[in-house]
């Protein structure tokens, strides 16, 4: 019998069980997953990328499955080869859920994409790539700036330190970034004000309420951006009294955020669900500054950081899934 639905995962997210099939970490997002697929779709089966192409390729040939939902993120930790697992899908001329190859490399392009942002006539932060050294062109943007690997994920490599004032701790943080992760570095202008989420659904695509991070502490201390720790660690939200709520605009604004957001996710080749990170200056001014076209599925992460609220767990995988089942193969 047909596959409803192959859920293919990181090899590295759980274990081969005494018959053979792969069985998810428990409690982790692949395993979330998969029981919400369980109790929708009558047939769902995990297979795990391995970097063993073929025993993959092979294992999909067997299931036929209608619709592949992807969760991998990247081949043996290498975050930049996620596109090199859609664009085996692709060959394969299976549906599967999520952005495509070239969406894939657009949004993790920090720099590339804010480039294509730009030319829709969204304000984005004046950056530059730094290969090696620290310093910027002559003419760059000023000081304070922002310092983040260019093809960075997750926030990786995103932490206080992150925000560099001088060109001695610009050289710094461009040189540890070279060393940690043998990748250039973008700096880019820091951008003062609030963060905005904005999480887009479907492929007309349906624009969520903006959500937003707020910090209710007014120490000199506190975080000023998201930062990696900021995200991942419950203690230090609780520390500086971090949370997410529905973000308060204007009707205007909002419709701004929806307008700037849909020229985006199309612009970007994002496709079935995906989050755009703003930040809101305070003369109101609506800067882009990433997209994550693969946004974390966990309910624990999707209920810290709200970003598509109003929409049921269950509901948003269906969603997603529906919109891969809908689509055209090669489209």
């Amino acid at each position: 019998m047909r596959c409803d639905i192959a859920l293919l995962v990181d090899e590295e997210t759980g274990d081969y069980g005494r018959g053979g099939r792969f069985i998810p970490e428990s409690d982790d997002v692949e395993e979330k997953v998969l029981r919400a697929l369980r109790r929708r779709y009558r047939r769902v089966e995990v297979v795990p990328f391995s970097p063993r192409v073929v025993a993959t390729i092979e294992r999909l040939r067997a299931l036929k499955p209608r619709v592949v939902v992807n969760l991998t993120e990247w081949v043996e930790g290498d975050r930049k080869l996620d596109a090199a697992i859609t664009g085996l899908l692709e060959i394969m001329k299976l549906r599967y859920t999520g952005t495509g190859p070239a969406g894939l490399r657009l949004a993790r392009d920090k720099a590339l994409s804010k480039s294509i942002v730009a030319g829709l006539g969204v304000h984005v932060p004046r950056y530059f790539v730094a290969e090696r050294g620290g310093r910027g062109p002559d003419g760059g943007p000023a000081f304070p700036l922002i310092v983040k690997p260019q093809f960075g994920d997750g926030s990786d490599e995103i932490a206080r330190r992150s925000v560099v004032r001088s060109v001695r701790r610009l050289r710094e943080r461009v040189r540890a970034i070279r060393e940690r992760l043998r990748e250039p570095a973008v700096c880019e202008q820091f951008i003062p004000g609030r963060d905005l989420y904005v999480g887009l659904l479907g492929n007309a695509p349906r624009v969520l309420p903006p959500v937003e991070l707020v910090v209710r502490s007014r120490r000199r201390a506190a975080p000023q951006f998201a930062t990696s720790r900021l995200k991942n660690d419950p203690r230090y939200r609780a520390r500086w009294g971090v949370h997410y709520r529905r973000a308060r605009l204007g009707q205007a604004k909002l419709r701004e955020v929806a307008d700037a957001s849909r020229r985006i996710f199309h612009a970007l080749r994002l496709r079935d669900y995906a989050r755009l990170d703003f930040r809101l200056t305070p003369d109101g001014r609506l800067y882009f500054i990433e997209a994550n076209p693969n946004p974390d599925l966990d309910p624990h992460a999707l209920n810290r950081s709200g970003c598509f609220p109003g929409v049921s767990y269950s509901r948003l995988i269906a969603i997603i899934v529906e919109a891969a089942r809908r689509r055209r193969i090669g489209n």
